[in-house]
């Protein structure tokens, strides 16, 4: 109770009445024994004892019976010295003997300050507030008398006593009213704050309907109007938040992918009915344990440190489903790393329909060779039979249909050579090759036709560490196809720049030509397959439409990369990336 504000007003108003009590009593005290000091001394040196008076005291004294005449002199300003029971006269000789006086005190004073000065010839008039008495020494005779005034201060001391215990009853009252008014005022402002305390505990169990009664326009009241404000606002905030809540909830809920969520030590925080229902009794392992024993080769710590500012994509095989997961880190709002959401996509029924796919394509690829080879053959038989067995239109059509068998066997290939790459089988016999080497063996092979055409082949290599590991033979096909494009779209007598460099982990090769180049708006569209740029002319030169996806499937798959640009009627640049071998 006593730990409360209203208890620390009602101290605050005890202890600031005391402490002026106290300071007031002890101004009060020391100024009235400071004012008795100074005119006890004042008045006998300005009432009593003047010039005039201390030359009568003179005359007396140098009288006959000089001491009885000061004596008498002395009875006579008795009054103005305010002699009473308090306060006596003396006459003292040099030896402080008592002469006489007002008392019937005799024997030897004490000397004092005062004393001595008036033995010196010099009025002592000294006020000395550690003395229990105050005295005034005047001289007469040259010192050889003193006229010597006493006063016990009983009468002072009397005074100082009796207002001490009129400040104590004071200050006593003071503090009943203080303790009266420190009560009342600390209600006042006691009340509505236990107001906002009790409201503050109801919005801490969720209830913001209730609005606090303004009572005044003071910085209370303000404060309970803007306290009234910021419950509403943090009502509507919360009634949004929950909102959200649900419905994140229910996506979740009735998601089909599966939806984790780890913690920055790896533990599961939530998982979603469809991520229950995929992990089963695997959802009790932790990040790490559970992808290594699926075989994904990523770990918390890589996700939340390394590679923290993308999504990482797995491929998992897990219960006999093919799973695409999705790593994605979230941070708290001081931007610190707190966890990592794992999305599960099942792909199983997709990665069936494209392996039904490249089966498809690959069986038809295999079933037209046949039929393509024995028309070919045919007709390559019955060409050489010689004009004299066929007339000029029947080796006119038997060229047309070489030459369409020609155009499908290179689109049979092409689509033998992509459903190899889907199945992933071309990439099955890697190994270290000199890319400098390979690069110059194709330019060498693509000199001599583009002789023909009067086209100019440039080559440039400049590589200190030329060592790839891959597939020397699609890498080969790749350069084919481009140089072989950057002839074919280039009008005679252009000019076809090749150059190849590298730094300490990437080469890079450039196929620059000052062709027709390709229309800006089928850039984006020049890798898919079975596009083609200029269809006529593509065909006319046997043109599949299938080379530039072969060679970016090919290239990706060496974890490199293709790029082209091209504006329009200026040429095209091929800018391909690969990484070179690094030792273990």
């Amino acid at each position: 109770m006593f730990k409360s504000i209203q208890w620390k007003i009602i101290a605050i108003f005890l202890l600031l009445t005391v402490s002026v009590m106290i300071v007031v009593g002890t101004f009060l005290l020391q100024n009235i024994s400071a004012y008795y000091y100074n005119d006890f001394s004042n008045s006998l040196d300005t009432q009593v004892f003047s010039e005039d008076v201390i030359t009568d005291f003179e005359s007396a004294i140098s009288e006959e019976n000089g001491v009885y005449n000061c004596l008498d002199l002395l009875k006579v300003y008795s009054v103005r010295m305010g002699i009473d029971s308090f306060r006596n006269y003396y006459i003292l000789d040099s030896s402080l003997n008592i002469l006489g006086g007002s008392s019937s005190d005799t024997g030897t004073i004490d000397a004092t300050s005062n004393l001595v000065l008036a033995l010196d010839g010099k009025r002592g008039n000294i006020t000395d507030e550690n003395l229990k008495f105050m005295d005034y020494a005047l001289p007469i005779a040259g010192g050889e008398y003193i006229i010597y005034v006493t006063d016990s201060m009983q009468e002072v001391n009397e005074i100082i006593t009796n207002m001490f215990i009129n400040i104590f009853w004071a200050m006593l009252f003071g503090l009943l009213i203080s303790l009266i008014l420190g009560f009342f005022l600390s209600r006042t402002i006691i009340s509505p704050i236990s107001t906002l305390q009790h409201r503050s505990e109801s919005m801490a169990e969720g209830d913001f309907t209730h609005k606090i009664e303004v009572r005044s326009r003071d910085e209370i009241g303000r404060l309970t109007i803007a306290f009234n404000e910021m419950a509403g606002k943090i009502n509507t905030s919360l009634e949004e938040i929950q909102a959200e809540k649900n419905k994140v909830e229910a996506i979740l809920l009735h998601m089909t992918d599966a939806v984790l969520a780890y913690d920055n030590t790896g533990a599961l925080i939530h998982i979603n009915p469809a991520g229950d229902k995929l992990l089963g009794e695997d959802k009790e392992k932790s990040f790490d344990d559970f992808f290594d024993m699926l075989g994904a080769n990523i770990s918390l710590y890589r996700i939340l440190y390394i590679d923290s500012a993308e999504t990482i994509e797995r491929d998992i095989e897990f219960r006999g489903k093919s799973l695409k997961a999705f790593f994605a880190p979230f941070n708290t709002e001081r931007s610190v790393a707190a966890g990592v959401v794992v999305v599960f996509q099942d792909i199983t029924r997709r990665q069936m329909l494209d392996n039904a796919r490249r089966e498809f394509v690959a069986n038809v690829s295999h079933e037209l060779r046949t039929p393509l080879t024995t028309i070919k053959t045919y007709a390559e038989t019955i060409s050489d039979m010689g004009e004299d067995s066929v007339n000029d239109s029947v080796l006119h059509f038997i060229n047309v249909i070489e030459n369409e068998a020609d155009r499908m066997t290179r689109l049979v290939k092409d689509l033998l050579t992509l459903s190899q790459l889907d199945s992933s089988k071309v990439m099955e016999r890697r190994k270290k090759f000199d890319l400098a080497a390979l690069v110059s063996s194709v330019t060498e092979k693509l000199s001599i036709p583009a002789k023909t055409t009067g086209h100019i082949i440039k080559l440039d290599i400049n590589m200190s560490s030329p060592t790839c590991f891959g597939e020397p033979d699609a890498i080969e096909q790749v350069l084919t196809n481009i140089i072989s494009n950057a002839i074919k779209y280039t009008p005679g007598g252009g000019k076809v720049a090749i150059s190849c460099y590298g730094d300490f982990s990437k080469a890079y090769i450039t196929v620059k030509d000052n062709g027709i180049g390709i229309p800006a708006s089928d850039l984006p569209r020049i890798f898919e397959r079975f596009y083609r740029v200029d269809k006529a002319r593509s065909r006319q030169s046997g043109g599949t439409g299938l080379g530039l996806a072969i060679a970016k499937e090919i290239i990706e798959r060496h974890d490199g990369t293709i790029v082209i640009e091209s504006p329009e009627q200026k040429g095209t640049v091929v800018k391909i990336t690969l990484p070179l071998y690094k030792k273990d």
